[in-house]
């Protein structure tokens, strides 16, 4: 425990004094694997304004993991959904776990960002936030999308907001993106699939699955795919 304790101070005193970036990333990332506490969270705190954007996303990465954040921290959060694409998508992850007034608003604000990962990642966080109001346009955008990537984010938050008389459509949606020719898409389909499956959609999930696994695709993704067959349905 008390090595522990340690390490964990020394790591709050090394982030404190080098003014090298890919350092201080890297402490940053390490004191992510350590409980929150106040401590910590006031360090993440005081580099989301940082030069570097890879510092900047991992302490809104590291705040995430903390609850009770101050009004100022998410206040932040909404002003940096404006930042670099990495910072863009922690500060969403950060924002879809409260209920800060602006956060559902915000987000929805990036279902036509420019870049295809934050579209995804805004419509998923939309999902999950439970917020209906913004169905419309996900389904809008969604019918006028070309990229595969973030067409996986549009078709799980349709299905977390539709009414359930549509929910086998977007499952089916979903499934077809197994076969999308970028396969990060292909692989965040097969995981949102996961994420979504319960008792009323296992036997098409377990069906597109088998399909897909008979399909021609890397070996990679084939043996991941197999393996949550095996998992999940047998």
């Amino acid at each position: 425990m008390s090595s522990n304790k340690d390490k964990y101070n020394g790591l709050i005193n090394q982030a404190k004094t080098t003014s090298d970036p890919d350092e201080l990333s890297n402490i940053l990332e390490e004191l992510k694997e350590c409980p929150s506490n106040k401590q910590v969270e006031s360090l993440y705190e005081s580099y989301v304004d940082h030069e570097n954007q890879l510092v900047r996303c991992i302490a809104f990465e590291g705040l995430g993991k903390s609850e009770n954040l101050s009004n100022e921290v998410y206040r932040k959060a909404i002003e940096h959904l404006h930042d670099e694409v990495l910072v863009v998508m922690s500060c969403i992850e950060l924002l879809s776990n409260s209920n800060f007034e602006g956060s559902v608003s915000s987000i929805a604000e990036l279902l036509t960002h420019p870049d295809a990962n934050v579209r995804c990642v805004a419509a998923e966080a939309l999902g999950n936030m439970d917020s209906p109001e913004a169905l419309p346009d996900i389904m809008r955008i969604y019918q006028a999308e070309m990229d595969e990537l973030a067409k996986v984010g549009q078709t799980y938050a349709i299905y977390m907001l539709c009414d359930s008389s549509e929910e086998n459509q977007a499952v089916a949606d979903m499934a077809d993106l197994l076969y999308a020719n970028n396969e990060t898409a292909a692989y965040r389909a097969m995981n949102n699939l996961i994420t979504i499956l319960d008792d009323t959609n296992e036997n098409m999930i377990y069906k597109a699955f088998k399909d897909k696994s008979n399909s021609v695709a890397s070996e990679a993704f084939l043996e991941e795919l197999r393996g949550n067959i095996k998992t999940y349905f047998e």
